[in-house]
């Protein structure tokens, strides 16, 4: 048997017996389609729970300067990948179980995810409670990010970016989190009427205070990342970014100062394998992506179908190919997929298994979370290119 396209010995034995015997590219289907028996076998390689390079202590130092890590940092496994939980809580996203929802997040829990991503604005902060019941008694081993500067205002999102309504959106946060300090709290989104230094200010003074432990921003454009992030380190971006709705410009901008943290890296499930990836005909009349114009582009309809048949024929799911594509684009740092069922999550275990077997960066100069040329080497070379020009034929960043 050969190395299965360089895999460690014993887990390329694993694999072998599993994917009936198949190397190389076969070997990456066989993998994806049998991960969930993988996972059972494979314990301790997977969660990190005997010294694996998950362990935090034991990654590259770059890593642990540029990531930020729980209070607790024992049991975090992957700190570059974060699940978001806009679509938890009932609201603008189709059908909502919270048993599905506490599910999700025990799931992701159980292999070593301790990073999670919400707002107050979510729900009417009914993600941030999701969260709290997750988290119980054991804060120190969780890293929570939230946002403020967007609020429900009746059937209105409002902006209020102002240090007050700032301050007072984040205790609200603590409570519905039942925390006395947040991880990460992060503008949302500059308001028009406040300027985003008066906004920063803000945050800078409750991390004094000791309400949170890190600040950062979201949605700024390049001109506003250097303008008002100038001269400052790692602070967390949060950048929507994927194949469809491309922002290398703001990646390159904030590869410096930020640590960019990719936003809707599915865009919403149109990237994905369920029911919303056929676009706007499988959207109920109060689903918010009714309000995503790419849910209504033919051509993003006919690219993200042509897609699904490439990665199809691979025997991978889409949504794994298209975060291994993201994470090896240049200067992205953390990656935030949003999973609203448990079958999702195991796609997202999936990508994470690919990602430490195939394309974990080395060196201490890390410019994205996988090596481009790993990545490459185990993806067909058209299913690259059709990612890499996407539906509108942009040229990608080399």
């Amino acid at each position: 048997m050969d190395n299965c396209g360089g895999l460690s010995p014993r887990t390329a034995s694993s694999i072998s017996a599993w994917s009936g015997g198949m190397c190389g590219r076969s070997a990456l289907a066989g993998i994806l389609t049998r991960l969930p028996i993988l996972i059972i076998y494979l314990p301790s390689h997977f969660t990190g729970d005997s010294g694996s390079w998950m362990n935090p202590r034991k990654e590259k130092p770059m890593k642990r300067a540029k990531i930020p890590l729980p209070v607790d940092t024992s049991n975090t496994g992957t700190p570059w990948l974060w699940i978001g939980t806009w679509s938890m809580g009932g609201e603008g996203f189709g059908p909502h179980d919270e048993r599905e929802s506490r599910e999700v997040l025990e799931l992701a829990v159980r292999y070593g995810i301790r990073h999670f991503d919400t707002a107050g604005l979510y729900a009417h902060g009914r993600s941030e409670e999701l969260l709290a019941k997750l988290i119980g008694g054991r804060r120190p081993e969780f890293f929570i990010s939230t946002k403020g500067g967007l609020l429900w205002k009746g059937r209105r999102v409002m902006h209020d970016a102002t240090p007050a309504g700032l301050k007072g959106q984040l205790y609200k946060s603590l409570r519905r989190l039942k925390t006395d300090y947040i991880d990460l709290y992060q503008l949302h989104r500059p308001a028009p009427d406040v300027s985003i230094r008066e906004s920063l200010d803000a945050l800078k003074e409750f991390k004094e205070e000791g309400l949170i432990r890190y600040w950062g921003v979201g949605n700024l454009n390049p001109g506003e990342v250097e303008e008002n992030l100038r001269g400052e380190r790692d602070i967390p971006h949060q950048v929507h970014f994927n194949p469809v709705h491309r922002a290398d410009d703001l990646l390159l901008v904030g590869k410096d100062s930020c640590i960019n943290c990719i936003i809707s890296p599915l865009e919403q499930g149109l990237l994905g394998n369920g029911t919303s990836a056929a676009g706007r005909t499988a959207l109920g009349k109060r689903d918010i992506r009714r309000r995503n114009r790419y849910f209504f582009d033919e051509k993003v309809l006919r690219w993200s179908e042509r897609l699904r048949t490439m990665t199809d024929a691979c025997r991978v799911p889409v949504s794994v190919v298209t975060l291994l594509w993201i994470a090896a684009r240049p200067h992205v740092h953390v990656i935030i997929p949003g999973p609203r069922r448990t079958g999702q999550v195991r796609e997202i275990l999936q990508f994470r298994l690919m990602s430490d077997e195939y394309g974990r960066s080395d060196g201490e100069e890390l410019k994205s979370v996988l090596s481009e040329d790993k990545i490459r080497a185990v993806i067909p070379g058209d299913l690259w290119d059709h990612l890499n020009r996407g539906p509108f034929k942009e040229e990608s960043m080399k």
